[in-house]
């Protein structure tokens, strides 16, 4: 793909131009990282620290770069080199990229959901509710970027601005009419979504979480209300009314806003008339279905993305027909019966609220049939604060705990579940159980296992990894638990 600067440069707000034949400069390619810069691309400097913004924009310059956007006028000029000013280089990174994938958010109904929990639950019962419809779309999760039947690995739950805006131009080439993404906190401060024209944007509940990126709770509402005061008035905004921050996340938004609930009035509701193991009976708009989605939360989530397809057009009958088959996530509330009849759940839960709603829903839908036994660690590098309240909800609600390893990234595994353990309670029950290797500790839970008890095993979801001293190794709960099932 090639595009003249002088094109790319258009609704940016640039301070200085330093460079001759702007407009004969023709660009090839955009990136932010001096690593994957080739001939003829623009290089977007980041704030970094001035010794290493010098020696990114040189390694730009040297593999190719023509084109360099900045904040600062830099101390050393290269004549062949043009030099864009600008207030924000990551505001300007998102109109640019925009404008180099030819305006793909302006050509589909781009949905973004954001929230502590559901965010992926809901994006992906979208993608599958609308394919089932017969409409072509894109998913951009944690669980990476899928375009029809097509998957694409990324890094980060949002991806940058220049992927999301490759994938969506090339999704429009595929004939997709509707994309289904992603807003994590992190990519909004980061601006990662900078330059994007959301049709809808749905918020689910706001808990604690992220902490240590955000620093406090305060900043991190902040952060997600910034979305919704960012929607155009041409937008939609979808609230759970449900959450207690529901209020707080609306304040001057032009969106057309709409809410959805399941105790509280909304403009979307849903009543559950039977819960057990296997799903949920509910009622919507005077239609009863049946789901296989289990729990409070999932019914919340089908009832976000039943009022997000009628936001979009969608018609009642025909979504509550399609409604009804969306499988289960992977590696949300992902469950499966052993031989011996011992119940095994696999949850992506890793924040307090996420870990309290899915036991008390395990306690409330088993009732006093069988233990509740959880296998469960905390993420290294990450919210220490969360670790201790984890620890403190898996203790007084289930009936064994079990610490082990998650991804304990560059910090000491036993150090981690020494801040998992740092709780007072009054309640008395059996010793915690610490395992470091994660592997044993599944294997340990099966063991005291006995038929109609459940086996929660909380924290790495769909993830088929763990990542320890910067190393990524194999792993996934889901088949080592079928795996040791299999052989014990």
């Amino acid at each position: 793909m090639k595009k003249r600067l002088e094109d790319l440069l258009k609704e940016v707000q640039v301070l200085e131009i330093i460079g001759k034949n702007t407009s004969k400069k023709i660009i090839e390619g955009i990136s932010i990282t001096s690593k994957s810069i080739r001939k003829n691309y623009i290089f977007f400097s980041k704030k970094w620290k001035k010794k290493d913004k010098h020696k990114f924009v040189t390694d730009a310059i040297t593999k190719g770069s023509n084109t360099i956007v900045c904040e600062k006028k830099p101390i050393l000029i290269h004549k062949e080199i043009v030099y864009i000013i600008v207030p924000d280089s990551m505001e300007a990174l998102g109109i640019i990229s925009s404008n180099f994938y030819d305006h793909p958010t302006k050509k589909i109904k781009l949905v973004g959901i954001t929230g502590t929990n559901g965010k992926t639950s809901v994006a992906t019962i979208l993608y599958q509710l609308f394919s089932r419809m017969g409409e072509k779309s894109v998913l951009i999760s944690t669980m990476g970027i899928k375009i029809l039947s097509k998957k694409y690995s990324t890094n980060h739950t949002t991806p940058d601005v220049i992927e999301i805006n490759k994938y969506l131009n090339k999704s429009i080439k595929k004939g997709c009419r509707y994309a289904f993404m992603e807003v994590s906190s992190h990519g909004i401060h980061q601006k990662r979504i900078s330059g994007l024209f959301f049709q809808v944007g749905v918020f689910t509940n706001i808990t604690h979480d992220h902490l240590d990126y955000h620093r406090s709770f305060d900043h991190y509402l902040s952060t997600k209300r910034f979305f919704f005061e960012n929607l155009s008035k041409k937008s939609f905004a979808l609230i759970n009314s449900d959450d207690k921050n529901s209020r707080k996340i609306i304040k001057n938004i032009l969106a057309k806003t709409y809410f959805y609930g399941i105790k509280k009035n909304a403009n979307f509701q849903i009543k559950i008339l039977k819960k057990n193991i296997n799903g949920n009976q509910l009622l919507i708009d005077g239609y009863q279905l049946f789901t296989n989605l289990i729990g409070e939360f999932n019914v919340s989530n089908l009832l976000a993305s039943y009022a997000t397809s009628i936001i979009l057009g969608k018609k009642k009958d025909e979504i509550i027909n399609k409604i009804k088959k969306i499988k289960p996530i992977k590696g949300r509330f992902e469950q499966f019966m052993s031989p011996s009849g011992i119940r095994i759940i696999v949850d992506y839960a890793h924040n307090p609220d996420g870990l309290r709603t899915i036991l008390n829903t395990l306690k409330k839908i088993k009732k006093n049939e069988g233990k509740l036994i959880c296998v469960i660690g905390c993420g290294g590098n990450r919210d220490i604060k969360k670790r201790s309240l984890m620890g403190k909800i898996v203790y007084e609600t289930c009936d064994r705990s079990i610490f082990t390893s998650d991804n304990p990234r560059e910090e000491d595994v036993e150090k981690i579940l020494g801040d998992m353990k740092n709780f007072k309670s009054s309640i008395k029950k059996e010793s915690i159980l610490t395992i470091v290797n994660r592997k044993e500790a599944i294997k340990t839970a099966i063991q005291i296992a006995k038929k109609k008890d459940v086996i929660l095993i909380a924290g790495k979801g769909h993830e088929n990894y763990q990542e320890i001293k910067g190393k990524k190794y194999p792993f996934n709960d889901m088949k080592i638990t079928k795996h040791l099932l299999k052989n014990l």
